[in-house]
């Protein structure tokens, strides 16, 4: 995959390949069917934004809303930050426009660096692997009940799943997903730690799939340079 596709998760501190396979897996986990399902309806939805929120800052860094077409041709925009990085990209199919740290760049269709996706070849965060599951990777499992809301908790083996970060080891990976009474996906966190030379580092995100086959229109979030034609 192209830098700017995987920029979404290289902009967290940790890479988890993981995302980019299936999920697929033999091995019995708790909770398994529940998340299984709510890929499966991700992948459903003609519309959505998904809200990435750091639950250390409670400081949203990435927001990517996408809509299909009548022709199943995917429009999204992505915008995200972290430290000193920021990320935008705008791609409705035919034209995409991109702003890397203040950089602008833009392609189109006819263009050997442009990509266009559908439901078939669709972005990565459109696709099942935003709600990450890989069962033989799966350490420990459990499903709880609390007020009506239940939450599978899988922690997985950081090697497993191919978990790098440039700040260190990443020592554990936590992901838990809480549905409401009819097994709806409300939200999911993400829990990253990371033994740096000693010290203790802790990434952790929420991420809420909003706005579901509400999505009217998707405005360009790229600052186009005034002197650009395009």
């Amino acid at each position: 995959m192209k830098k700017k596709e995987i920029i979404l998760l290289n902009i967290w501190a940790v890479i988890i390949s993981v995302f980019l396979f299936s999920g697929c897996g033999t091995k019995d986990v708790a909770g398994s069917e529940l998340v299984k399902n709510a890929r499966e309806e991700y992948t459903k939805l003609d519309s959505a934004k998904v809200i990435m929120t750091n639950t250390k800052t409670n400081e949203i860094e990435q927001t990517f809303i996408f809509k299909y077409d009548e022709k199943d041709v995917l429009t999204f925009a992505y915008e995200g930050k972290y430290k000193d990085e920021s990320y935008a990209q705008y791609n409705n199919g035919y034209e995409c426009y991109t702003s890397e740290n203040g950089e602008y760049t833009f392609t189109q269709r006819g263009d050997k660096e442009f990509q266009a996706y559908n439901r078939d070849s669709t972005h990565p965060q459109a696709n099942e692997g935003l709600i990450i599951f890989s069962a033989n990777a799966v350490e420990k499992s459990s499903v709880t009940e609390e007020n009506g809301i239940t939450c599978v908790e899988h922690n997985y083996d950081p090697d497993e799943i191919g978990a790098a970060s440039d700040e260190g080891k990443v020592t554990d990976f936590i992901a838990k997903f809480y549905f409401n009474k009819d097994n709806e996906l409300l939200y999911f966190t993400e829990e990253t730690l990371i033994d740096s030379d000693g010290e203790k580092i802790t990434h952790s995100y929420k991420v809420e799939i909003t706005e579901k086959n509400a999505v009217e229109d998707i405005e360009n979030p790229v600052e186009i340079p005034k002197n650009d034609n395009t």
